[in-house]
């Protein structure tokens, strides 16, 4: 990926009128979807929308030939971790993972990290 945070990918070629309408339409999707996964052989970005996009199209026409293009660009929005979690225990826990039968909860460890919020005045 190059520099840290930084990723390209681009695509230049001719394609049918169909293909560019699947792509505009799989461009699309992705956008509604709130996650973007643009892939190009072994390079790739993920790019996440935000609320707040600025868009710029541009259409002309010059002799025969006829170019419409847009730009969307929106300022990334931080992606808050899911299952976050601080603990001393050096084994890696799967949140996903499925607890063994006959395996109850416990009660916090109080020899563990804790992370506690301070209550708003």
């Amino acid at each position: 990926m190059g520099k840290e945070g930084k990723a390209k990918v681009s695509l230049k070629k001719k394609v049918g009128q169909d293909e560019a309408i699947a792509i505009l339409e799989d461009i699309l999707k992705s956008f509604k979807a709130g996650n973007m996964v643009i892939q190009n052989g072994e390079e790739s970005v993920t790019l996440i929308p935000s609320d707040e996009i600025s868009m710029e199209i541009k259409a002309k026409t010059k002799k025969l030939k006829n170019k419409l293009s847009m730009e969307l660009s929106w300022k990334a929005v931080p992606v808050e971790a899911e299952n976050f979690s601080i603990t001393d225990d050096e084994e890696k826990i799967d949140p996903e993972a499925e607890e063994p039968e006959g395996v109850q909860e416990t009660k916090p460890d109080p020899n563990k990290a804790k992370v506690i919020k301070k209550a708003e005045k």
